[in-house]
């Protein structure tokens, strides 16, 4: 499927093409498609559509994946945009309650504590790090080396 064509339909709410996607790609793949509808570096266009259909995909099944997805693309790919990247911690925190001690999802969660505008406190980040050790005791995030 043409890039434009998928980019044309999340501008016309018409989710079909990407929901053909959804279930014929390996879900990394998928994930990157999203990733770049939503941001495209060659022109610096944002696309916060692309939020609004992968809520659209957590309303037929709630998973941690989508979650974690949301989570990258609000808190990373997105940032430059105020509010995303509180939207971002709010999605990896649903995605630690749906898949609790993930090493993965801990260390994302904690990412949101080393941004500038820290939307994690400190009293927070210890919970998480704390948690995070447990599961893997060698993480330079967990230890506040990063």
């Amino acid at each position: 499927m043409e890039f434009k064509y998928l980019e044309e339909s999340l501008k016309k709410l018409d989710f079909n093409s990407l929901d053909r996607l959804f279930e014929e790609l390996d879900y990394e793949i998928f994930e990157q498609i999203l990733y770049r509808l939503a941001y495209d570096p060659d022109t610096g266009d944002s696309n916060i559509f692309v939020y609004t259909y992968m809520l659209r995909l957590l309303e037929f099944k709630e998973e941690w994946r989508i979650h974690i997805s949301i989570s990258r693309l609000m808190g990373m790919i997105l940032n430059h945009i105020d509010g995303c990247e509180l939207i971002g911690l709010y999605h990896a925190i649903k995605a630690d309650k749906l898949k609790p001690m993930d090493a993965n999802i801990l260390e994302i969660i904690l990412y949101y504590n080393h941004i500038p505008e820290k939307i994690l406190t400190d009293e927070e980040a210890l919970i998480y790090s704390q948690k995070l050790l447990m599961v893997k005791p060698d993480s330079d995030i967990a230890k506040g080396e990063n």
